[in-house]
């Protein structure tokens, strides 16, 4: 526990481990900093902290560590501590799959869930062992349980929606994460210059699922093409995140000829990330995701966007010039690639206004009331 421990009905947010900073944490950030600015006490509870949550707030912020190892021994921990807190606290709000899965076996009813992924995320299904799909089906019969006992579930897009009510036979509520708590303090027009370079930014964790893979493949096609896409403009890309793939697409780079236009920059502390978004041209993300806050947080700054229908946060550009969003495979990105690299250097959005984008606090009042805890 944290040196600051939770005071009596502060609201409880429920993560198994943290192991990097990545959407889930950051929107658990957002609602404890909508929730201190109304002086609504809060707390995170968790297994392991890996990452120091904290330090990330710009507010006192509470850490319950259960330090407890093992899905059995973690389960009576969690059951311990909710047992431990007065009748009348507020239900707890749980953050993901494993989480919700926990709570359930620990025997919370009530609870609130924020369903950031469900199984269809956690890779191809159809390269599942029979176990593995035996053990997800039970775990979803579980967890179904425990999302009917009272509490909301929550979730960000339309397909999260579905895959609820698919896995888990629960209506869930949409609630769509906002980027920047203010819309207009960042934003500015960036048409790219005469003699100017055209900057392409990707921020992401560096995995799989991400498909930076699917960008370079699309940018060395198009390099390769007659004329070249280097003769339509000088171009580079930045890619800002770490991950277990940064090294083998560092080397898919150098292999494709890209070596001197592609840089990975690993993690970027917040500076130097403002930095790459005030240089950027188009913002590059087709992965597969259950939403993708970055998106948002490239259109409130002015910067256009390359995504895929497979990323939930696609449900709200779909009407815009400041997005191009694609479907199927990795082939079809070149072409969605070259039209939006076209779209930012003729500037046709410049004449639109920017879609309706919901904030973080918009966000965090949504998630609030849902949970009824104002």
């Amino acid at each position: 526990m944290t040196a600051t421990p939770p005071t009596v009905g502060s609201h409880p947010i429920v993560f198994t481990e943290m192991v990097q900073f990545g959407g889930a944490e950051r929107s658990a950030l957002a609602l404890a900093r909508w929730l201190h600015q109304r002086n609504l006490p809060c707390h995170i509870v968790l297994y392991a902290d890996h990452i120091n949550i904290a330090q990330f707030a710009k507010y006192p912020l509470p850490v319950v560590v259960l330090s407890a190892s093992g899905a059995r021994r973690r389960i009576r921990a969690l059951r311990r501590y909710f047992k431990s807190l007065p009748a009348n606290s507020p239900h707890p709000l749980v953050s993901g799959y494993q989480p919700a899965l926990h709570s359930t076996l620990a025997g919370l009813r009530g609870f609130h869930t924020l369903m950031h992924d469900t199984p269809s995320l956690f890779g191809d299904a159809a390269t599942r062992s029979l176990p593995h799909s035996l053990r997800i089906a039970l775990y979803n019969r579980i967890i179904a349980h425990g999302l009917s006992c009272g509490g909301n579930t929550i979730v960000t897009s339309e397909y999260l929606r579905s895959q609820c009510l698919h896995d888990f036979h629960i209506e869930a509520h949409i609630a769509r994460m906002g980027g920047l708590s203010t819309l207009n303090s960042l934003f500015r027009i960036r048409p790219v210059q005469p003699g100017q370079t055209l900057r392409l930014l990707s921020v992401c964790r560096i995995e799989s699922n991400k498909r930076i893979d699917w960008i370079l493949h699309s940018l060395a096609v198009l390099q390769a093409t007659t004329p070249p896409l280097s003769q339509w403009t000088d171009w580079r890309l930045d890619l800002a995140g770490s991950g277990p793939q940064l090294a083998p697409l560092s080397q898919l780079a150098a292999q494709l000829g890209l070596a001197d236009r592609v840089h990975f920059h690993g993690f970027v502390p917040d500076n130097d990330l403002q930095s790459l978004y005030d240089q950027a041209h188009l913002f590059l993300m087709p992965a597969i995701q259950g939403y993708g806050i970055p998106a948002i947080e490239a259109l409130q700054r002015g910067i256009p966007v390359l995504l895929h229908r497979d990323s939930g946060v696609s449900d709200i550009l779909l009407e815009t010039p400041w997005a191009t969003v694609f479907t199927g495979g990795s082939d079809h990105m070149t072409s969605a690639l070259a039209s939006a690299i076209d779209g930012v250097l003729d500037g046709r959005h410049h004449t639109s206004p920017l879609p309706n984008l919901p904030t973080e606090d918009d966000w965090a009042e949504q998630i609030a009331r849902l949970c009824a805890w104002v």
